[in-house]
């Protein structure tokens, strides 16, 4: 899971509180280079991917910097676009920056939501507008079906999954670290068998997609383990996501997120 990258030193199209999150492109260049020993797609049915590159929030340079890379590496990524950022925030994808990822073939344009407010804080009504309207901007802007859908800080709670299939959508991310398990990765195809009246397959039974976030100070020793992959390692940060969990649930998501805001911008 990445979200902004920049060159040389330059990190002023970054704000302060997403640069934990923001690689630099000579990193990501070594980073891709690493993935060219494994199998790396998308998730579709039939697919021998080992890993998944996906992309948060929409800005600039997954279009400028990430994109060129990874065609010139027959790689493929989604990207999930945040649309209220649209047109609106500096340093993020314009309409025409939409419509061109989009027409680039092999990778897959997604839902973010509107504004990024953590679905666990909405409203039924308020959720089910995110994911509708952002699902039809997206679709209006390139042309294409928009089924994937990533939610803003990995939250959600049983009821943004039973949203999720009258919205339209198909195949769902979170932010939960945890590798894929093989035969549950599609869940565009339990989807589909939830919709046809499974029983055994509620949609509130049909979790988002585990992911890793890459950081600004992730390196190339823990990326080896992150793809090779090393249970260890993602069991170790199993047990820190539990423990980051709790203290959201204590805190509330916006006492911890203007914890979190505080402390990215020393």
């Amino acid at each position: 899971m990445y979200h902004s990258l920049y060159e040389g030193d330059d990190t002023s199209a970054i704000d302060a509180e997403d640069l934990p999150y923001a690689v630099s492109k000579e990193k990501f260049i070594q980073q891709l280079d690493h993935l060219a020993r494994v199998r790396s797609g998308v998730f579709v049915p039939g697919d021998t991917a080992d890993v998944v590159i996906t992309f948060d929030d929409g800005h600039q340079s997954n279009l400028d910097i990430a994109v060129p890379l990874l065609l010139e590496r027959g790689l493929c990524a989604y990207f999930f676009i945040t649309t209220g950022f649209i047109d609106s925030r500096p340093g993020f994808l314009k309409s025409e920056g939409v419509a061109a990822l989009a027409n680039v073939p092999d990778m897959v344009v997604g839902s973010h939501g509107v504004t990024h407010q953590f679905f666990n804080d909405l409203s039924s009504y308020a959720a089910h507008q995110e994911l509708v309207e952002s699902k039809g901007f997206l679709e209006n802007i390139t042309k294409h079906p928009c089924a994937s859908m990533s939610f803003p800080g990995g939250r959600y709670n049983k009821r943004t999954l039973e949203l999720l299939r009258s919205a339209g959508y198909t195949q769902w991310f979170g932010s939960d670290v945890g590798m894929v398990n093989a035969s549950k990765r599609f869940n565009s195809t339990l989807a589909m068998c939830a919709s046809q009246g499974s029983a055994l397959l509620p949609m509130s039974g049909i979790q988002p997609l585990n992911r890793v976030a890459i950081r600004r100070t992730t390196q190339m020793k823990e990326f080896d383990r992150m793809i090779t992959p090393d249970r260890s390692y993602y069991r170790s940060h199993e047990c820190r996501s539990q423990a980051k969990k709790i203290l959201q649930r204590t805190l509330g998501n916006r006492l911890y997120y203007g914890l979190y805001k505080s402390v990215s911008a020393r």
